[in-house]
């Protein structure tokens, strides 16, 4: 796993796990906001599988509600759009809506207004679980969430895929409650993804693709061969696989992430030291 800095406006500290910058704007400017944070950087699906609390596939169904949060500094980094063959679903869920107006809270639903100078827009998602790739805190098919992202009708940022209504997703989420997000108020608990767009991927009809060049690969492994591999400034291909696929490489994490667990449990136990050797 690297770190890099990179732009994005998010939940302030939620959606960043850290601290994110904000610029001056409102809902009454078509200004854009900027920020800067530093992120964990994933090269496999393996990787953004161990990152997150769970990962599902499923449609975004519609807009729960829109909410700000406080941010800081500017910065000038454009915003990265999914490639153009992933802008369109070709199974589109029928039961999802809309999205309200970018500069409209839907209507009958709780949530600040227009924000001020320090302001960051955010958008919650209500998204419907079709499959589970990683279990976790009990989801599973048929259950409704509710996934907080970047309102990019709002804010630029770069390492952000918006979500879009009616689109399928595999998603790798992290559960945020109330005390992980003082600066949200609507929603007492949501999800969001890992590393940005690192954690959204694409199902197309027969392949998935993530949303973020950066994932190359099923495993570490395979990511780290084809990174060295590279020459010069090339870089790999982004990752094609399937849902299958994206399980084994969940499985691949949980192994070894039950191997570290007991290494490190090996590593807290008491050394024993024998006392001197017993007289015949």
């Amino acid at each position: 796993m690297r770190t890099r800095t990179w732009a994005v406006m998010a939940a302030a500290a939620a959606l960043a796990g850290l601290t994110a910058c904000s610029g001056p704007g409102s809902a009454d400017t078509e200004e854009r906001l900027h920020g800067e944070t530093d992120r964990a950087s994933y090269s496999s699906a393996e990787g953004v599988s161990g990152a997150a609390d769970i990962a599902v596939t499923g449609p975004v169904l519609g807009v729960r509600t829109r909410e700000c949060d406080e941010g800081g500094d500017t910065a000038t980094e454009p915003a990265v759009d999914p490639p153009a063959e992933d802008g369109v679903d070709p199974g589109p869920d029928p039961s999802a809506t809309g999205s309200p107006a970018p500069t409209a809270t839907p209507s009958g639903i709780a949530g600040d207004g227009a924000g001020g100078p320090e302001c960051v827009p955010m958008v919650f998602l209500k998204v419907r679980v079709a499959a589970v790739v990683k279990p976790g805190f009990g989801i599973s098919g048929g259950d409704e969430i509710v996934v907080g992202d970047i309102d990019t009708d709002k804010v630029t940022a770069e390492g952000t895929t918006p979500l879009v209504v009616g689109r399928r997703y595999a998603l790798y989420l992290r559960r945020m409650t109330a005390p992980d997000h003082p600066g949200i108020t609507s929603v007492p608990t949501f999800w969001i993804p890992v590393g940005g767009d690192q954690g959204v991927f694409f199902l197309n009809k027969d392949t998935v693709r993530p949303a973020s060049a950066d994932i190359v690969a099923l495993t570490n492994a395979e990511a780290e061969k084809k990174l060295g591999a590279a020459s010069g400034t090339s870089r790999p291909e982004r990752l094609r696989t399937t849902v299958a696929g994206l399980r084994e490489a969940a499985k691949v994490a949980a192994a070894g992430q039950r191997a570290s667990a007991h290494r490190a449990a090996k590593q807290r136990r008491p050394s024993h030291t024998p006392g001197p050797p017993g007289r015949p």
